[in-house]
């Protein structure tokens, strides 16, 4: 029995700092610049960076996928906690009024931020053609990165609403390449990938097309693949 309260201790510790915190009974100094810059800004923006780097990475399973979405509405739930910890923080300070105001202040400007971003968030959410837009944007900042030993994806772009995929074989001259060969073997697994990845998929049902551009290692064309819908039934 001992040793279960023993054990029970630092958690109780724990949630009990947890609900101090929210209620704003924590000094003002370490929950703003603690709990509020260092941990819900730097901390948070550098996972996010590291996130937006390894974009495509993380999200080439359906796990990783599930993984960033997890953390941006950790982010979004921590802000919201420490914006009324650091607000009821204020009320409680004891020194120079002036840091309560500022800390406010800086509450009403976190809180009119997290609404827009939000709204902006659910905008883009609604409209295909921005939230897909901003993630090729994501994408991209992870590019370019290694497919295979032979294959290096450098750029994903949208021209006229289709999605095309840069690529270079590194170790190859277009003058070295049976292009036909390359295409006739090429073509059905990209259309089998295509018609049957969770992202992409809903993209062809859309009218979207799906082109694979390939060049060699000078940057000459080799191959230009197109995927769309018609080609999952």
């Amino acid at each position: 029995m001992e040793a279960e309260t023993t054990e029970s201790q630092p958690m109780e510790k724990k949630s009990g700092f947890i609900a101090r915190l929210f209620r704003g009974d924590v000094s003002l100094p370490i929950t703003y610049w603690v709990f509020g810059v260092l941990i819900g800004n730097v901390v948070f923006q550098i996972i996010l960076k590291i996130i937006e780097f390894n974009y495509l990475e993380i999200t080439s399973s359906q796990t990783g996928a599930w993984s960033v979405m997890a953390f941006y509405w950790v982010a979004i739930g921590y802000s919201v906690f420490m914006l009324i910890a650091i607000w009821r923080s204020a009320g409680k300070y004891q020194g120079r009024a002036i840091w309560a105001g500022l800390a406010r202040v800086a509450v009403v400007l976190g809180t009119l931020a997290l609404i827009v971003n939000f709204i902006v968030g659910l905008q883009q959410g609604s409209d295909t053609d921005l939230a897909l837009s901003e993630e090729i944007k994501m994408i991209n900042k992870s590019l370019p990165s290694m497919v295979d030993n032979d294959t290096r994806l450098d750029h994903v772009s949208i021209q006229d609403k289709d999605v095309y995929y840069n690529y270079t074989l590194v170790n190859w001259l277009v003058a070295d390449l049976d292009v036909t060969r390359f295409t006739s073997v090429m073509t059905p697994n990209l259309k089998t990938a295509g018609c049957a990845n969770e992202e992409t998929r809903p993209l062809l049902n859309e009218g979207r097309k799906l082109v694979y551009m390939y060049r060699d290692k000078s940057s000459k064309p080799v191959a230009k693949i197109v995927v769309e819908k018609s080609d999952c039934l």
